[in-house]
């Protein structure tokens, strides 16, 4: 979902993962010793560009990761809705950017063990007429990132809204500011981002929803169990020495704190 579309090219044939036991084989689409991570770069605060360079916690979550298998990550951004195409085609060995695990992408893809899991937010001003009630939306235009949970979902979430595709935050945001649309049906977290943005438009979120049967997933390439494999126990390993709580609580610092059975790994819905 990033405004910035970098061209990537595969660059080998076809080999699985490499890990903490096979590090120096390559993964069929970059060198050797390397992750090649596909991420966004307007996802605050998940993935996103920060003078000049990538950050958020996607962003450090996969790099830790990486580590953990005694791999060099190597990232680079491209629009959301690419990024698993992207994958399937071996341009990257994973896609980190929030991704929603569901039964539609994993025809497409295989994810990791769920690491994240929050809320849903609409995002509006407060002269649009959207309340706490879901009912308050019927008929009115609300912004979706294209390709995303929120995106396939709003039919259930949202019903009788008119639902209106962007293909990334700022183009959405921007809608809503130019008043173009009347909420935003976003992650909670990105949508404080840009309540921030824009602070003389005070903006509110008065709907908010349960995601925690839509946990994201890394996406890596359909039928590629060992990285698969290495990720969730990289992903364990993460949790277990408090990485990724810390992580949490530097990029999502308003969110309730997970504890026990709380923290991940997360199991989807269905």
């Amino acid at each position: 979902m990033a405004v910035l579309l970098l061209a990537v090219t595969g660059c080998g044939s076809g080999g699985t993962s490499a890990g903490a036991g096979s590090a120096g084989q390559a993964h069929g689409v970059g060198r050797a010793g390397v992750l090649k991570i596909g991420t966004s770069n307007n996802m605050k605060p998940y993935a996103y560009e920060e003078n000049g360079k990538l950050t958020g916690f996607e962003v450090d979550l996969i790099s830790a990761a990486a580590r953990k298998l005694k791999l060099e990550p190597q990232i680079v951004s491209l629009d959301f809705s690419a990024l698993l195409p992207a994958v399937s085609n071996r341009q990257f060995d994973v896609a980190a950017a929030a991704i929603g695990i569901t039964a539609p992408r994993k025809k497409m893809v295989d994810f990791s063990d769920g690491y994240l899991a929050g809320y849903f937010g609409v995002l509006t001003k407060p002269d649009s007429g959207i309340t706490s009630s879901v009912a308050s939306v019927k008929g009115k235009r609300i912004a979706v990132l294209q390709g995303s949970i929120e995106d396939a979902n709003a039919g259930t979430f949202l019903p009788g809204a008119d639902i209106v595709r962007f293909p990334d935050d700022n183009s959405a945001d921007l809608a809503l500011k130019n008043n173009r649309v009347a909420g935003f049906f976003n992650d909670f977290g990105p949508n404080l981002g840009i309540v921030k943005k824009y602070p003389d438009l005070h903006l509110k979120q008065p709907i908010t929803l349960p995601a925690t049967d839509f946990p994201a997933g890394w996406a890596v390439r359909k039928g590629n169990t060992e990285l698969t494999g290495e990720l969730d126990g990289a992903l364990k390993q993460l949790v277990d020495d408090g990485t990724w709580l810390k992580l949490y609580k530097k990029y999502f610092p308003q969110d309730p704190v997970p504890t026990g059975s709380q923290l991940p790994p997360y199991t989807p819905k269905g």
